[in-house]
């Protein structure tokens, strides 16, 4: 975690997808904030049925029961395939305003007061139930506002400040608040001096399910073009728990060494596939590659893998489509994600792309016209070589019922 002097900011990690059971077990009128987009949805009784607290701290944001917006704020403006036409030119790197960095979340903010008698030192608590058993912490020193990234989406928390020292003997606690974020996607992540950085989880999928968070993430290269950090190393390996490291690249890229080994780290696996991308990726020495690639996939010690080659855009955005294609995922939905690597550093990527269209053009030997990317690819491959029951195993590890 790194602070600034003013406002504490804390990396929190994806195992804190709130339990909306442990919610609903306070009251039962939480409803389901993650459907809610805009606005408040804050029961009258909430504050009684939540811990009651120490009056000198005033809770100010977020709001009891605020759902808050966590996407990078210039993909607000953003416009799906569904929403422009298919066929409209569009440019997402014009949403960006001369800013190449735009792929970040957009941390929670949080904000305090105290009241006459309050005296110490702040500590925002953030945590995935409403008992604060196992509550993140956020020092804040004497400050009175704290930030916290790389939340969930589509989740709920509590947060409240505990106050030490000064003239307080023991520790004193602040009442108890609740908000979620909203149900947008992808997720992205902030990982120091790396870009490009999502989840490939949380899509809608085949068969009324949806992919699973947590399994699958991508992103740019993690060492040459980009350094990675102590702590971006230790978020990775600790915080999303990466035990694969699925490389895309070249040995022109990564160096060719025979020693060489995931920056991750030894106990991270680096598979090492050196794929093409779009119109590439139909000759027998591709579809060999992505084979192996998707019998990998379905070995569960793959997960949780982390997916690359230099910049996550082409090779990676090539096989991400892909993947998410065989658990179903519509078309509308793949080209949204293959289109937010355009608010990161790597530039602009486009449907509307002649590599793009090349590699719809070579699909159409894989389906009949009108057949989505998920039967196409499908059929792809299997003519690669992928069983049945491999991709079923993939659909088995990737696949999960979606919340009630």
């Amino acid at each position: 975690m790194t602070f600034t002097i003013n406002k504490a900011r804390a990396a929190f990690c994806r195992g804190c997808a709130f339990l909306l059971v442990a919610a609903a077990a306070m009251t039962a009128s939480c409803g389901a904030f993650a459907d809610e987009p805009n606005g408040s949805a804050t029961p009258d009784d909430w504050k009684a049925k939540l811990f009651a607290g120490d009056e000198r701290v005033a809770l100010e944001e977020p709001a009891n029961g605020a759902v808050v917006a966590i996407r990078p704020g210039v993909i607000a403006g953003y416009k799906s395939p569904e929403e422009r036409g298919w066929d409209a030119p569009y440019n997402c790197s014009e949403l960006k305003n001369g800013v190449k960095e735009c792929s970040h979340p957009t941390p929670v903010a949080f904000r305090w007061t105290f009241k006459e008698g309050a005296s110490g030192f702040s500590t925002l608590q953030l945590s995935e139930t409403p008992d604060f058993a196992a509550p993140v912490e956020i020092p804040a020193g004497q400050e009175t506002s704290a930030e916290a990234t790389n939340l969930d989406t589509g989740a709920t928390y509590f947060w409240r400040v505990k106050l030490t020292g000064g003239e307080n003997a023991q520790p004193v606690y602040s009442s108890a608040r609740m908000f979620a974020t909203a149900s947008e996607l992808p997720r992205w992540y902030k990982v120091p001096d790396i870009s490009n950085v999502r989840d490939l989880g949380g899509w809608n999928a085949m068969n009324g399910k949806r992919v699973k968070k947590g399994m699958l993430f991508r992103g740019t290269e993690l060492d040459r073009n980009f350094s990675l950090t102590p702590e971006s190393k230790e978020f990775m390996t600790k915080t999303l728990g990466i035990r694969s490291d699925i490389d895309l690249r070249g040995a022109s890229e990564w160096g060719g060494a025979e020693d060489y080994g995931s920056p991750l780290g030894k106990e991270v696996a680096w598979l090492n596939y050196p794929i093409g991308c779009y119109e590439g990726i139909f000759n027998d020495k591709q579809k060999a590659y992505f084979r192996d690639i998707f019998k990998q996939l379905a070995d569960e010690s793959t997960y949780p893998a982390y997916i690359h080659c230099w910049g996550g855009a082409d090779r990676t955005g090539t096989l991400c489509i892909m993947i998410k294609a065989i658990l179903g995922v519509n078309d509308n939905d793949l080209c949204t994600d293959y289109e937010m690597t355009s608010f990161s550093v790597i530039g602009e990527r486009c449907i509307q792309s002649d590599a793009f269209k090349k590699m719809r053009k070579e699909l159409e030997a894989y389906g009949k016209e009108g057949d989505p990317f998920s039967v196409k690819f499908e059929n792809y491959l299997i003519s690669a070589g992928v069983t049945q029951d491999e991709l079923n195993k993939i659909r088995e590890l990737l696949l999960e019922d979606k919340p009630e």
